[in-house]
């Protein structure tokens, strides 16, 4: 008896370490990163990407209580199978989410530049750069890492775009 006991309190020690790690946030102000992964939860993803747009997603991370954006790989590879399980739900949505809003926030970028707003357009390109550092930081998820190193290969597409497109303008000019 005394046995089957241990093995329940383990269970339940269990259940409350997950529901902790990955269900309850605690009360206070909401990161809007937070908010965005339960809006898209629930099936607003349009709406949980135009939050992110305009923020400064790097340290929206930094603030946010969701345990896979400062988990590493060897911590996610130490859980339970229901732990990996929440993890990797968690993470997948996460990637999307970012990868959206930072292609957006790209294209707001170049739409600045465009229309002669370089201080904007650079500051803008300075939060997408250190969002990719912080990404691929070798303590983040593999899940991440990948993500962070997209998101600089369309950066510098689309700086190289641009580079193509500039000598154009400034041909007719002469």
């Amino acid at each position: 008896m005394y046995r089957h006991l241990s093995s329940r309190n383990m269970s339940v020690c269990l259940l409350v370490w997950l529901l902790l790690s990955f269900g309850c946030q605690p009360a206070g102000d909401s990161v809007p990163i937070d908010v965005a992964l339960d809006l898209q939860k629930k099936g607003q993803t349009d709406e949980a990407i135009a939050l992110l747009v305009p923020e400064d997603i790097e340290k929206n991370l930094q603030a946010s209580s969701l345990k896979t954006l400062t988990m590493s790989e060897k911590k996610y590879k130490s859980l339970f199978r229901w732990g990996r399980a929440a993890a990797h739900e968690e993470s997948g949505l996460m990637v999307g989410l970012i990868k959206r809003a930072t292609y957006l926030q790209i294209e707001k970028m170049r739409a600045a530049e465009a229309a002669g707003l370089s201080a904007e357009s650079k500051q803008m390109q300075e939060q997408v750069q250190r969002l990719i550092r912080s990404l691929k930081n070798n303590n983040r998820l593999l899940i991440y890492q990948g993500l962070g190193k997209g998101i600089e290969m369309k950066l510098k597409q689309v700086s190289a775009d641009d580079k193509v497109s500039k000598p154009e303008s400034t041909d007719t000019e002469d």
